[in-house]
């Protein structure tokens, strides 16, 4: 038998915790199903040890649960982002399903209800449900990685935690975003050498006349453009990447003079760079 609800919630992600905590405010019965067994799992299991958050504390602002901290232009570790994940659901008692993975949803014509299949066995039918499974779920890794001599180690930034498990010698980062600069810095305060190959993104400083780069974002009102604002649909897809908050255009000079002696960028078009599993990179 069926049980019936309102509203089903696919996945407890910030999008799924943010949707269930308005839908608790107005009263609507629902439920949120979410395929780990705990809460903030992606931020547990899939992010490295030293990961900070590349917005400023004063942007972490859930639903009714906005940053009142003592550093609002500092950044949020792992550890702080997982605890503050956890105080929300505790704090608002939501209605979170644990360990229970969607299996399909399929639209009744004749009645208009949606019926869920889950992995327990309980089935759901509904009026509504809202997939907030997120984006960045299912690492992707290039095909012509299987062509690698097997005694170069890969690990994506999904399951990479820190440099002590790589092997020794030089290592290439292919990434030049948020994931790919905060690790390439961390590689090269642990004394590796390390090559970044990076795209044609551009990238902008994190702070200009005093003020975080995403402040002057806010108060331009470019978070609030829709997708039918873009010059182009394909705008929604060209970023611009921030530079880590510990990046080496931000730091002391000593610092950016290490990382000019420990990191190389490899452009995309420069044939003179040796190229990836050519042979040893140091």
């Amino acid at each position: 038998m069926r049980a019936h609800i309102d509203t089903v919630i696919v996945g407890r992600g910030q999008a799924g915790l943010a949707v269930s905590y308005c839908l608790t405010r107005h009263g609507y019965a629902h439920v949120v199903l979410e395929q780990s067994r705990g809460a903030a799992e992606a931020w547990r299991n899939h992010r490295w040890d030293s990961f900070t958050l590349n917005t400023p504390n004063w942007q972490t602002k859930l639903p009714g649960a906005a940053y009142n901290g003592p550093d609002p232009d500092d950044f949020m570790t792992r550890n702080e982002v997982i605890a503050y994940l956890e105080r929300y659901f505790e704090e608002f008692h939501l209605p979170v399903r644990y360990g229970v993975r969607v299996e399909r949803v399929e639209r009744n014509e004749k009645s208009g209800l949606y019926w869920v299949s889950t992995s327990d066995g309980s089935p759901i039918t509904a009026r509504n449900v809202v997939i907030a499974t997120g984006l960045y779920q299912t690492p992707k890794v290039p095909a012509f990685s299987s062509a690698l001599p097997p005694n170069i180690r890969q690990v994506h930034s999904d399951a990479y935690r820190n440099p002590a498990e790589l092997l020794p010698g030089a290592v290439l980062v292919v990434g030049s975003a948020q994931s790919g600069t905060q690790i390439a810095e961390e590689l090269c305060e642990a004394g590796k050498k390390v090559y970044l190959a990076v795209g044609r993104s551009g990238r902008v400083p994190r702070r200009y006349r005093g003020k975080d780069a995403n402040w002057w974002s806010e108060k331009l009102g470019l978070y609030d453009r829709t997708v039918d604002q873009l010059p182009s649909p394909r705008a929604k897809r060209q970023a611009t990447h921030l530079r880590d908050k510990r990046g080496p255009h931000d730091q002391s000079p000593s610092v950016r003079a290490r990382w000019r002696h420990a990191a190389r960028a490899l452009a995309r078009g420069r044939r003179q760079q040796t190229p990836i599993g050519a042979g040893p990179l140091g």
